[in-house]
């Protein structure tokens, strides 16, 4: 049993920790490690991006400090509360080690070398030089601001809850009022947190400078990466730092005992707010491909202009990738349309209007890319598997799950938890999912018709007019998917929550059933779409050229 000390159980709080933060090693280092196993994908360009993306993708998904933002303050009925038993700890600490270390991992993921033959660089990497200096003096700015904000912290008094009594004009009122800890106590909390930050923030920084090169990239592109690399660390770990200001100003901004003060505002949460949004929107520089004739550099690059024999292709992928701007904006106007038909379809209404909105933008997004880039009569592109066999079975599960379940809701008593008004009493229960249903399947296949049968590209690769279709075809497909499963657990739900009355009650196991099912939902429709690749904008001409000189 570990020593007792301010009450804390140290070695408890150790082995919690330590299990807690080498789960979440685990996890991030095999994410990470998905994009690489692959021997012949680890090598292209597209998996180097995605690599160093998800790395900062999912530090970015351990950095919240959301359940450190009551650390060190009483509530009204605490008056003898113990200082220590108000800090969250693994709150605290938690985000900061996990954001080290899944960069930390994420630098040790890269593929290694393949070659027989290993050529080694001697070259000095100073730190710095893959450092912008406005990110790097932004975030030496922020941090010197915490380190501010916890040294006035350190000497803040505290100060116990109190209720009074107020007497007016309209009779009593109940005043209440939180108390807080003395600041030396959350200051030693969130000190140790940004000392960790620091030290382990500087330490991945040399980690990235010092690693070595990846083989089949260019000196160039391998500077490029470790840029990309200290922007994304320093981008979060400034975040972090701020959040940790953030949770010493919910504290400082407490009003007094003596204070007549009804509310307060946090300045520091509102910079936070602010750094938050600054970091999310600086972008990190473009990891070029030798790829720049076939515009591929020019899909994802917009000051770089693409190569006239690319033809067509690059502004048919971009228009392509618009699905992320449009879908969202669609699925909005879908909310509120079928919020105006919760009368006769309840929740079901806005759930099925927002997913019918977004299959009819994908439709009108294929409409815009035949008007503009096909011709009537051009020749289409053969596919062959264009979709996953597995989404193919994700919606045939879906679909078949729904007649039985279907049959099961309309005996049920009406009024449920997740129920739905219906047309009227007399109308049968299961119209209302299963016209949902159907107004789902019909406008995918409406969707998926217009992809199928538009003419190929007048100006662009084959390659490129295939992989368009099938992107578009995978949207539809994991729309359609993702909503037969939300409507499965919309059936589920109401009869896992029917009402009894004075019989055996529900079976609180189909609402669980029903929770999976709009998991699988979520996760179907949010499911990302294959990336494109160099070889897709790869002319005609210039394939068939590379392909007589490897014959010969």
């Amino acid at each position: 049993m570990g020593e007792m000390m301010f009450d804390i159980n140290w070695m408890e709080l150790l082995v919690l920790v330590g299990t807690v933060g080498v789960s979440a090693a685990v996890v991030a280092y095999l994410a990470l490690r998905m994009f690489v196993w692959s021997k012949a994908a680890s090598k292209s360009i597209e998996h180097i991006r995605k690599h160093a993306l998800w790395t900062g993708v999912i530090a970015w998904a351990f950095s919240g400090l959301t359940g450190a933002n009551r650390a060190g303050i009483y509530n009204p009925d605490q008056l003898q509360a113990e200082p220590w038993a108000t800090i969250p700890w693994l709150a605290i600490l938690g985000p900061v080690v996990a954001v080290v270390a899944v960069h930390a991992i994420g630098q040790s993921t890269w593929p290694a070398p393949k070659s027989p033959r290993r050529v080694a660089v001697l070259e000095f990497r100073s730190t710095r030089d893959y450092v912008s200096p406005a990110l790097g003096w932004t975030v030496a700015g922020i941090f010197t601001l915490t380190a501010a904000t916890l040294a006035l912290l350190f000497f803040a008094p505290g100060f116990i809850s109190a209720t009074s009594v107020i007497l007016g004009e309209s009779g009593q009122s109940i005043q209440t009022q939180h108390g807080r800890t003395p600041g030396y106590v959350l200051a030693t909390a969130l000190s140790a947190g940004f000392l960790l930050l620091t030290v382990g923030t500087v330490l991945v920084m040399r980690l990235i400078a010092s690693r070595r090169s990846l083989e089949n990239l260019t000196p160039e592109q391998n500077n490029t990466l470790r840029t990309i690399g200290m922007n994304r660390l320093l981008r979060v770990s400034a975040t972090v730092a701020s959040g940790l200001a953030a949770v010493a100003g919910n504290y400082l901004s407490q009003p007094a005992p003596d204070s007549t003060a009804t509310s307060w505002v946090n300045w520091l949460a509102i910079v936070n707010a602010a750094v938050l949004i600054a970091m999310l929107l600086w972008k990190p520089p473009f990891l070029d491909s030798p790829t720049d004739d076939a515009g591929y550099n020019a899909l994802f690059n917009t000051g770089r202009s693409a190569a006239t024999s690319a033809g067509d292709g690059p502004a048919a992928a971009k228009l392509s990738n618009a699905a992320g701007i449009t879908a969202p904006l669609a699925g909005t106007l879908g909310l509120v349309a079928g919020w105006l038909a919760t009368p006769w379809f309840g929740w079901l209404g806005p759930l099925t209007l927002a997913l019918v909105f977004v299959l009819l933008s994908h439709l009108c997004l294929e409409l815009v890319l035949r008007k503009n880039y096909a011709t009537p009569g051009t020749t289409r592109t053969r596919l062959k598997a264009a979709v996953p066999t597995t989404l193919i079975l994700a919606i045939a599960v879906g679909g078949l799950g729904l007649i039985p379940l279907l049959i099961m809701v309309s005996g049920i008593n009406r009024g449920g938890m997740y129920d739905w008004p219906g047309f009227g009493n007399s109308a049968p229960h299961f119209l209302v999912p299963l016209v949902c249903a159907v107004a789902l399947l019909c406008a995918g296949a409406a969707s998926a018709c217009v992809v199928l049968l538009r003419p190929g590209l007048s100006n662009a690769s084959e390659l490129l007019d295939r992989t368009l279709r099938r992107r578009s075809l995978f949207r539809i497909y994991r729309t359609v998917g993702g909503g037969l499963f939300a409507l499965l657990g919309a059936a589920f739900l109401a009869v896992g929550t029917e009402p009894t009355f004075g019989t055996e009650s529900a079976n609180s196991a189909f609402g669980i059933v029903g929770a999976l099912c709009f998991v699988v939902a979520a996760t179907l429709c949010f499911y990302p779409v294959r990336g494109f690749t160099p070889a897709d904008f790869m002319p005609a001409a210039a394939k068939a050229t590379g392909t007589t000189s490897l014959k010969k």
